[in-house]
């Protein structure tokens, strides 16, 4: 883990080093998601967070299965019992 320091401006800005930038290919207008931990602020990028996620719910996931496939074949079931009525 890499630690850097950063300054607060008087607006609560933070300026990320080029370096740190660079290596997470931030550019002008990326967007980050930010979140407290306890007293820790965590910046992540959008695809870090989307991953974080991921791995999270992958735990609830039976293997073998994807819920993709489940949701597309409840759509489906809900569909049938609509053209029934």
């Amino acid at each position: 883990m890499e630690r850097f320091k950063v300054a607060v401006d008087g607006s609560g800005r933070i300026l990320i080093p080029a370096k740190v930038r660079k290596q997470l290919k931030l550019e002008k207008g990326s967007e980050l998601s930010a979140r407290l931990n306890e007293k820790q602020l965590v910046l992540q990028t959008r695809l870090q967070a989307l991953r974080e996620a991921q791995a999270y719910f992958s735990k609830f996931r039976p293997e073998g299965t994807l819920w993709s496939e489940e949701l597309i074949k409840e759509r489906r079931k809900e569909a049938r019992r609509e053209l029934k009525r």
